[in-house]
């Protein structure tokens, strides 16, 4: 029991740490803007991003309507009444592989579903939470899901050190995208918070 009550009072330690730890992350760039419900939280690039961005926005209880499909097809968007669409930028060959298509495949998915949403006119947010982990050499699969997604959003959600070679900034600045950018994974949900709260809240240094 000794042993028992000890590992708890460590692990709570931990928890403590790494919450302090984000607390002093920082949240820079526009403020964000508003969005609209339903929401639908999906993927560009077949990455684990998704799944992470959906605990997030879970995390923030201010969404009451949402749903999370990883690979829609544009009949999935149609007739749901969306009004805003997260998509998270990030590829992976193990989510690609687990859904049995290519690179190629997904970037036509991409494009017939940025097509529909614009049709359907639904705000477009493309987010890249997951850093520089999710950045590769120019034509690989991550940095085609940006080159897919980002220049047609509405609004961009950066994490800090994916925008090393301010790729997303001149993104940003080219398309006239308004631009938040996260220093931790974790702020998203203060973004959300931003972005479905009533009030004209600053959140941004």
């Amino acid at each position: 029991m000794k042993k028992k009550l000890i590992f708890v009072a460590i692990l709570m330690a931990l928890v403590c740490v790494v919450f302090s730890v984000s607390s002093f992350a920082k949240i820079t760039g526009d403020e964000p803007v508003k969005a609209g419900q339903p929401l639908l939280i999906t993927n560009a690039g077949q990455g684990p991003g998704g799944k992470m961005a959906r605990l997030l926005v879970m995390r923030s209880q201010t969404v009451e309507e949402w749903d999370y499909n990883a690979e829609p097809e544009p009949e999935d968007i149609e007739g749901k009444g969306y009004k805003t669409m997260l998509v998270v930028i990030g590829s992976s060959s193990k989510g690609l592989g687990a859904s049995g298509i290519t690179i190629d495949d997904e970037i036509d998915r991409l494009n017939l579903m940025i097509e529909k949403a614009k049709e359907l006119d639904i705000q477009i947010i493309a987010a890249q939470i997951e850093g520089k982990a999710r950045r590769d050499r120019e034509g690989g699969p991550n940095e085609r899901s940006i080159d897919a997604i980002a220049p047609h959003a509405d609004y961009l959600i950066v994490k800090e050190d994916a925008d090393f070679d301010d790729k997303f900034t001149k993104i940003a600045e080219e398309n006239e995208i308004p631009m938040t950018v996260i220093e931790d994974s974790v702020e998203l949900t203060e973004v959300v918070k931003a972005m479905y709260s009533e009030l004209e809240t600053s959140i941004c240094e």
